[in-house]
C-alpha cells in the first residue's frame, strides 16, 4: 500500500531561535487513526557548494562542530539570508565568506531535504568551477574556519578513510558525481 499524507491536527511552537524554530505537530495516521506528536525543526533553506580550483583542487573548510563536539572537514555552505531571492546568490556569498574564493562558473547540482523526518527545509547544492582566492575570509562570529585544498584525485581516499562525515557534504559530492557520470555540469 502506498503511504498517504497524514492529517495535521495542529501545531504548537515550542522554541524560537535565531536560525530555527521547534514545533510540535499533532498528526493523525491515515492507516491506524492514531494521533501522534512529531517534533519538527523549521529553518530557512541552505546552500552547499562544491568548489573546484582551476588547478583541480576541491576547496574545503575545517571547523569545530558543537553537535558532534569534533572538528569537521566540510564543503562551504550556510543559510539563505531572508533578502536573497535565489539560492545561487547565497552560494556565491557563502563561498566568498567562508573560503575567500570566487568562481568563474556556477552549476546547480540539485536540492535535497537534509532530514525529512524532522527538518522542513531544503539544501541547494552547487558546483563552482574555476575558483580562485580573491581575499581573506569574512567569517560570522560563530565560525572559526580553516581553508583546506584537497586534490580531486585524493577525494576517494579521503572519503574511504572517513575524513568527511557530514551527510550533506557527502550528498553534495554524490550529486556532483551523478552529474559527472551523466555528462555536464563539469
Amino acid at each position: 500500500m502506498t503511504p498517504r499524507p497524514w492529517q495535521k491536527l495542529g501545531d504548537e511552537t515550542l522554541a524560537r531561535h535565531l536560525v530555527f524554530h521547534v514545533r510540535r505537530s499533532r498528526q493523525r495516521s491515515p492507516r491506524t487513526g492514531a494521533v501522534i506528536p512529531f517534533f519538527l525543526i523549521d529553518t530557512p533553506d541552505w546552500v552547499n557548494i562544491l568548489p573546484i580550483t582551476a588547478d583541480g583542487d576541491l576547496v574545503f573548510v575545517r571547523q569545530f562542530r558543537q553537535g558532534s563536539e569534533r572538528v569537521s572537514l566540510e564543503l562551504p555552505g550556510g543559510l539563505i539570508d531572508p533578502h536573497e531571492r535565489d539560492p545561487l546568490e547565497a552560494a556565491v556569498r557563502e563561498l566568498r565568506e567562508e573560503t575567500g574564493h570566487e568562481a568563474a562558473q556556477w552549476h546547480a547540482l540539485g536540492a535535497m531535504n537534509p532530514n525529512p523526518a524532522m527538518i522542513s527545509n531544503r539544501c541547494h547544492a552547487f558546483l563552482a568551477t574555476g575558483c580562485r582566492a580573491v581575499g581573506g575570509l569574512l567569517q560570522d562570529p560563530g565560525e572559526d574556519l580553516e581553508v583546506v585544498l584537497v586534490p580531486v584525485a585524493d577525494l576517494d581516499a579521503l572519503l574511504r578513510s572517513g575524513g568527511v562525515e557530514h551527510a550533506i557534504v557527502l550528498a553534495t559530492i554524490a550529486l556532483w558525481r551523478a552529474h559527472v557520470a551523466g555528462g555536464p555540469p563539469g
